[in-house]
């Protein structure tokens, strides 16, 4: 009982402080900013070694409480700690774009329909159908993202943690 419990705990704690991390990475990362510039790059690395890194360290955490780990359960908590947090970094990510800064919006699409005319592929009307479609499905294509973003960086976090803090068994 005390196991299932402590699991529960370290789920919450870790998806908690992914959320948060996730959250103030939005804010200080404008979705407004130039892609290619070295310090949103940077950031970039930053927040994946941050996001792949709190499974592992609740893995540690985990195994430092005193419990076994098999890479199963490494994996299981990985995962449920990317998906709790992305699902919060979500409803986050939903509820700004959606009410409290919706003008982003319009300043993403601005960006890209600069790169999108700078291309010289597409035409007018090509160009005009895609921001179409784009402002349409942007606020739901946020929330999938942060879903399936921190599924995966779940997913990664508790392998590795797994590989790395695994429980030695012994064979007999």
């Amino acid at each position: 009982m005390e196991n299932k419990k402590t699991f529960n705990n370290i789920i919450v704690m870790f998806a908690s402080l992914y959320a948060i991390l996730g959250i103030l990475l939005m804010l200080i990362k404008s979705p407004t900013a130039n892609p290619k510039d070295p310090a949103m790059i940077a950031m970039g690395f930053v927040s994946l070694f941050l996001f792949i890194g709190l499974p592992v360290l609740a893995v540690w955490y985990y195994k430092k409480q005193g419990y076994s780990v098999t890479l199963g359960k490494a994996v299981i908590l990985g995962v449920l700690i990317g998906l709790l947090g992305g699902l919060i970094v979500a409803v986050y990510a939903y509820i700004y774009f959606a009410y409290i800064n919706p003008g982003a919006i319009d300043q993403v699409m601005e960006m890209s329909r600069k790169i999108l005319e700078d291309n010289d592929m597409f035409t007018k009307d090509m160009i005009e159908k895609q921001m179409e479609m784009t402002k349409k499905f942007f606020v739901p294509m946020q929330f999938i993202g942060q879903l399936f973003s921190g599924l995966l960086y779940g997913v990664i976090g508790g392998l590795l943690g797994g590989l790395f803090f695994k429980t030695p068994t012994e064979n007999y």
